[in-house]
């Protein structure tokens, strides 16, 4: 049998490529959950560097130096080589959410100017952008199935090193309390990103990560994605969330048993509330699995003490972090169980300063409010074409403003007392977690999820104001602000329980579990969200 030739690829000597490369490529690195199809590292190389090559030849060049490419892409073994296909070629990737409303698509690529937008075949965005001039050309790549004998991965050579500070990854940020931004981040920003929680998290190639989040965010890139295949691990998509499809999977003792999951606390929350209703089988196998994750971790919210003490009824055990678009993480609580504590974000993760800073100076006082600021290579480049508000966002000697207010304890360990913009209220004198009181409501059995807001008010500067979705007890108590108030009272002091409430049968958030309180604030109360 005559042997056919096969084409040596290249990809540069990037740390995640490297870190790829020393993996078994027999190995599983993706599996897509519903079909249960795998594909091994050795393939993720191949179809990474069949990819670049397109992207290259397309371009007509052999460096995108930094060019924007936007991709729409399903989650999956596609996004994945879609991403670390642009981060071979040279370019900045710019996910776009499939979730997101046409306008908020367009308003991406507009921002960010990409030279192509990379999709697969029969993928929405040939409808979201139509031939335009307004528009840039979109370059379909083809799905890759291992599985297929004539589908062979090929060698992989990996190239001399580029230069760390090139730009690697846009994710806008969420646009909660603003417009959305672009925030750059570097190879450096990434590899430091998803090192240190391999280490903090101690991951390793055993690991089989769960992945049920949007992908077009930090935790799920970089958490759930990037930090995984670092180490070697199996990251298995399971998307859209469904809790019916994660329980079952928990309980499915015929595949590798799940090592870690990650997800926002309305995940958990609904997870929880889900489990009651499953068949027997299910319940009790599902039960088990939980007890069974070496890891489970909440973010990207507060996670509410009664969700971890639920969960905690399960068998498992919460972790929590604290992040954003612009550090990836930066603070965690430890692994060892002894070191869990409700509702703290933990301690700064290897390599990452922290601070909390009080007009100016510097806090080390224990249980005094400060603004969280972060220094280290985990931090961002730049805003993308922002550089008065990148600028801004910075001291003198590089610490990063993160807005967010928070106290430590005599440990040394974070508690956040939510966004200085919108969680922080002003209420005749005092200053009011937003973040405290939403806790002690969600407490309360007829409260199933809450938003606390700052109204404007002219004797008080501003009044306690929530948003309530109710349980099925609640409704049927007909729970109403006299009730809430009573119960509220018992809880926290007088000028922190709120005066008004609006009760709606769903609370908007996006998909990573927020809400836009400035937002929230004009529809539901009709007032301005600015105070």
């Amino acid at each position: 049998m005559t042997r056919r030739n096969i084409t040596t690829e290249t990809l540069p000597r990037l740390p995640i490529f490297e870190a790829l490369s020393s993996h078994n490529p027999k190995s599983t690195a993706i599996i897509h959950s519903e079909s249960g199809e795998n594909f091994t590292y050795g393939s993720l190389l191949s179809d990474t560097a069949k990819l670049k090559r397109k992207l290259l030849e397309n371009a007509k060049t052999d460096n995108l130096q930094e060019q924007r490419m936007a991709f729409l892409v399903e989650n999956g073994y596609n996004y994945v080589v879609s991403l670390l296909g642009i981060f071979a070629a040279g370019g900045i990737a710019v996910p776009l959410n499939p979730g997101h409303p046409p306008k908020e698509l367009h308003y991406v690529v507009n921002n960010s100017t990409p030279t192509f937008i990379l999709t697969t075949p029969n993928s929405k965005a040939h409808q979201v952008f139509p031939p335009s001039s307004s528009f840039p050309p979109i370059l379909d790549f083809l799905e890759h199935h291992p599985s297929n004998p004539q589908d062979v991965p090929v060698p992989v050579d990996l190239s001399p090193a580029v230069d760390p500070s090139r730009g690697a990854l846009m994710i806008y940020t969420s646009g909660t309390t603003a417009a959305p931004k672009g925030v750059v981040s570097t190879h450096k920003n990434l590899t430091t990103q998803a090192t240190t929680l391999v280490t903090a998290w101690e991951m390793g190639k055993d690991d089989h990560l769960l992945h049920v989040l949007p992908l077009h965010h930090v935790h799920g890139i970089v958490n759930a994605t990037l930090a995984p295949l670092f180490s070697g691990g199996t990251v298995e998509y399971l998307f859209p969330f469904n809790t019916q499809k994660v329980w079952s999977r928990f309980a499915d003792t015929s595949r590798k048993p799940i090592s870690l999951f990650m997800a926002v606390p309305t995940i958990y929350s609904r997870l929880i509330e889900s489990h009651e209703t499953l068949p027997e089988p299910t319940r009790s196998a599902g039960k088990k699995a939980v007890s069974s994750l070496r890891l489970a971790i909440s973010g990207s919210a507060a996670l509410p003490a009664n969700t971890k003490q639920k969960w905690e009824s399960l068998g498992g055990n919460l972790l929590e972090r604290y992040g954003m678009t612009e550090i990836g993480m930066a603070l965690s609580q430890r692994l060892p169980l002894t070191d869990r504590m409700a509702n703290s974000v933990g301690w700064p993760l290897p390599g990452v300063e922290a601070r909390l800073v009080g007009d100016g100076v510097e806090i080390t006082k224990v249980g005094q409010e400060g603004e969280i600021q972060i220094r280290g290579d985990n931090v961002f480049r730049e805003y993308w074409q922002k550089e008065e508000a990148t600028k801004k966002e910075f001291t003198d000697d590089r610490w990063f403003k993160t807005g967010d207010v928070a106290v430590r304890d005599e440990r040394g360990a974070y508690y956040i007392k939510g966004r200085a913009s919108v969680d922080i209220i002003k209420s005749g004198g005092e200053k009011i977690s937003a973040l405290e009181v939403e806790r002690e409501l969600l407490e309360l059995p007829q409260v199933a999820e809450v938003a606390v807001v700052g109204l404007s008010d002219k004797n008080w500067g501003q009044r306690v104001a929530a948003v309530l979705m109710l349980t099925l007890q609640g409704k049927n108590e007909e729970f109403d602000l006299v009730k809430m108030r009573a119960e509220m009272k018992k809880r926290v002091a007088d000028y922190k329980v709120p005066r008004e409430i609006k009760i709606l049968e769903a609370i908007p958030r996006n998909q990573m579990g927020k809400v836009n309180k400035k937002e929230l604030v004009r529809k539901v109360f009709a007032v301005d969200g600015r105070e």
